[in-house]
């Protein structure tokens, strides 16, 4: 690993529901972790993209939905390996920018990333989980549950974007 990566996510919530992609782990062999995670749609910013365009356009790949774009509400460092642990952030180092969004058209699909093989395909579903039930899913980033819960009820308008580091 030699760069980080620029990510954005969008939070969208909708008759009590969020919605999610059940997405591989990227550290598999890490017996730590579990081997599927609940991820927020979004990905990579390309070159040359903006992140509004990017979240745009994630979104439309993983689930085939259109969305306006509405306030950032968080920002996470991932790193993995952990901080402070040898060779951190050496598999994956990343800077994912949250924004809540309003899903506008579309039907939800199960999309797929155009840059990988089928054999090598990360996204494994996507789907609307219900608020209520978002204890029984591996969230990531944890502190997801606990934002949606306590600002869901008036669209976030009192979320102000706070910032989170590693470890996961």
């Amino acid at each position: 690993m030699n760069s980080i990566r620029l990510r954005v996510s969008a939070l969208c919530v909708q008759e009590e529901s969020v919605l999610f992609i059940e997405h591989k782990s990227f550290a598999l062999e890490d017996p730590l972790l579990p081997d599927t995670w609940w991820i927020l749609p979004g990905g990579v910013v390309e070159p040359g993209e903006t992140m509004h365009e990017a979240l745009v356009r994630e979104m439309k790949e993983e689930t085939g939905l259109d969305c306006r774009i509405g306030p950032m509400v968080f920002v996470k460092e991932l790193l993995y390996p952990d901080p402070g642990k040898p060779g951190a952030g050496e598999c994956h180092h990343s800077v994912s920018v949250g924004f809540h969004c309003k899903v506008t058209e579309g039907s939800l699909i199960t999309g797929r990333d155009p840059e990988l093989s089928e054999s090598d395909q990360m996204i494994i579903q996507a789907r609307w989980l219900p608020i209520g039930s978002l204890d029984e899913y591996e969230l990531y980033p944890p502190f997801l549950k606990d934002l949606v819960i306590r600002h869901h009820a008036n669209g976030f308008a009192d979320a102000v974007p706070r910032f989170y580091d590693s470890p996961l």
